[in-house]
């Protein structure tokens, strides 16, 4: 006969048994997702591209913030695109601080005047593209030339042309040709549209604003379309140049054109230009902006550095960002200027 106490003790003992085997059985399996979870981590770290989360983060924070500086208006009737100008401004005062800073251990630019022009010329576009001021840059021009001049002649500098030279270059590439942003914006006060989003419109802004975007939109995505393709296609291509910057392949820039075709094409749909116009200008955007992203690089192999900044993560410097817009942006203004804004306005 069967001692119930000892039968209820061996049952306590066997599921205690079958608890720990439970248990241990759940714990291996909890190790073992958590292996795979990290190996498919891994994984996709590996996969992706250097600095993509960087690039990504910088541009989750900067894209909400030029759309604000586009589409924000204060006092449009007295001061239409006066936000937008200051943002540009500012903008150009740290491209400016950062392309100075970087020839401090071979030149002694004038800085202070240098500044002073490159917001002046942001302000002067915004006056004369609202038919004020026509006159005022050769003006400018001449005050900055002789007062850097005299400058030079006062501090008694070993290299004045050469002081001269990086000073008005300075002001001419990053003042100047940033100063197109605002002619843009101004283009077409008079005409404003609704663009349709997928909840409903958009604002209703000069007709300008959207134009700028679609400048800043297939500019920034031939960079990002070169940088793609590049990366996934590029291992083995031929280098477009080497001597220059030594990770952008051929095949990169190929990718760059047909990204900056598609978006062109694309936003030009959604922002009422002509197809044809959009076509013919899209690849030569995407050129342009190369060329310009080509051309900061044998500026900074001549000075013997890497980036102008770090102030954004992934990209560098202020000044790496907008290199391809100071390219892009002038040539953008005339033909639209030229051949498509005064057609659309009739």
């Amino acid at each position: 006969m069967s001692d119930p106490i000892r039968d209820a003790q061996d049952r306590f003992r066997l599921a205690q048994e079958q608890m720990r085997e439970a248990q241990e059985r759940a714990a291996k399996l909890a190790r073992e997702v958590a292996q795979e979870a990290e190996e498919r981590t891994k994984a996709v770290r590996d996969a992706m591209p250097p600095g993509l989360p960087l690039r990504l983060l910088s541009a989750f924070i900067g894209i909400p913030l030029i759309l604000a500086l586009i589409f924000v208006e204060v006092w449009p009737e007295r001061f239409p695109g006066i936000v937008f100008t200051l943002g540009v401004a500012l903008i150009a005062l740290i491209c400016a601080g950062e392309y100075f800073r970087a020839l401090k251990h071979r030149f002694r630019p004038n800085e202070r005047l240098a500044y002073i022009g490159v917001v002046v010329l942001q302000f002067a576009a915004w006056n004369v593209s609202r038919g004020r001021l026509v006159d005022f840059l050769p003006v400018m021009l001449v005050v900055l030339t002789i007062m850097t001049l005299i400058n030079q002649v006062l501090r008694r500098e070993s290299e004045p042309v050469a002081n001269l030279g990086v000073t008005l270059f300075g002001v001419a590439y990053v003042g100047w040709l940033l100063s197109y942003l605002i002619f843009l914006r101004s283009l077409l006060p008079g005409k404003s549209i609704e663009i349709p989003l997928p909840w409903g419109h958009g604002p209703r802004v000069g007709y300008g604003a959207w134009l700028t975007l679609y400048v800043l939109a297939v500019t920034w995505m031939t960079d990002t379309g070169a940088y793609a393709f590049g990366v996934r296609f590029g291992k083995n291509s031929r280098k477009l140049a080497p001597s220059l910057s030594p990770n952008k392949t051929v095949v990169g820039a190929i990718g760059g054109l047909i990204t900056a075709t598609v978006t062109s094409l694309l936003w030009g749909a959604w922002a009422h230009l002509p197809w044809y116009h959009c076509l013919i200008l899209g690849p030569i955007l995407g050129a342009l902006g190369q060329v310009g992203d080509l051309c900061e690089s044998a500026i900074k192999r001549d000075l013997g550095i890497k980036d102008f900044g770090g102030i954004m993560p992934g990209h560098g410097g202020l000044l790496d960002r907008f290199d391809s817009l100071l390219f892009t942006a002038p040539i953008a203004y005339y033909y639209l200027a030229l051949l498509v804004v005064r057609y659309i306005g009739e």
